[in-house]
């Protein structure tokens, strides 16, 4: 092969140098748009996997008050329902409350579909001074003030009372749910109970966290 045989660079170097960088950065630009897309989805699974500080808070929040809720209906378990008179019979176990809250919310959405023994739950809206419809009232920490006139009225009743923050037992309810060391726990009236005439299992008040610390007289 002669020296003419080989192509002259006056011709075609120039088209080789620029199909070169034109596809090279077709290439580049794809693969910008491919790392943009890629850094999005990253961020959006981050902000998924590390919730923010108050997104953090309310998951917290919920899943102490489905905690609670399932201790309410434990509650309504270690109770003898059938045992009160004239009630041998009864098909429904009416739960009241004073007003919404979440605490009302959570208990009634693990309640729902559910029975206790031979009893439908069923919820009756806000109580009041004639409680008679009720068996249970729950009455969340912001309804306190409102609790503290209408206990007095049930506390010879038959009403099985649980209130959901510290502060409920002294002001005549039987139970109330706190969390202590971050874990949910509750303390009772003993006396309260016991004027209710309802029949507890000793099973309930022996986990009661101030009447272990009290040796189980509830004082």
């Amino acid at each position: 092969m002669t020296e003419d045989s080989f192509p002259d660079d006056s011709v075609a170097s120039p088209r080789v140098r620029w199909r070169l960088p034109l596809r090279t950065g077709r290439a580049v630009r794809r693969i910008a748009d491919g790392l943009k897309r890629l850094a999005a989805a990253l961020a959006i699974l981050l902000s998924c996997a590390n919730p923010t500080p108050g997104e953090a808070m309310a998951s917290a929040q919920v899943e102490e008050l489905d905690v609670k809720a399932a201790f309410v209906l434990n509650f309504l378990r270690l109770v003898n329902w059938e045992a009160m008179p004239g009630e041998e019979s009864t098909s429904t176990l009416p739960i009241c409350t004073l007003g919404p809250s979440e605490f009302g919310s959570a208990v009634r959405s693990a309640a729902k579909g559910k029975a206790i023994g031979n009893r439908a739950v069923t919820f009756k809206g806000k109580a009041d001074a004639d409680s008679g419809q009720c068996r249970v009232l729950l009455v969340d920490s912001g309804q306190y003030d409102t609790a503290r006139g209408l206990l007095p009225t049930l506390a010879h009743r038959p009403v099985l009372t649980i209130g959901n923050g510290a502060g409920f037992v002294q002001m005549g309810g039987m139970f109330e749910l706190v969390v202590n060391d971050r874990k949910v726990q509750f303390d009772t009236n003993l006396p309260a109970v016991r004027a209710s005439r309802l029949d507890v299992s000793a099973r309930l008040l022996n986990l009661s966290r101030n009447l272990r610390k009290a040796g189980g007289d509830g004082e």
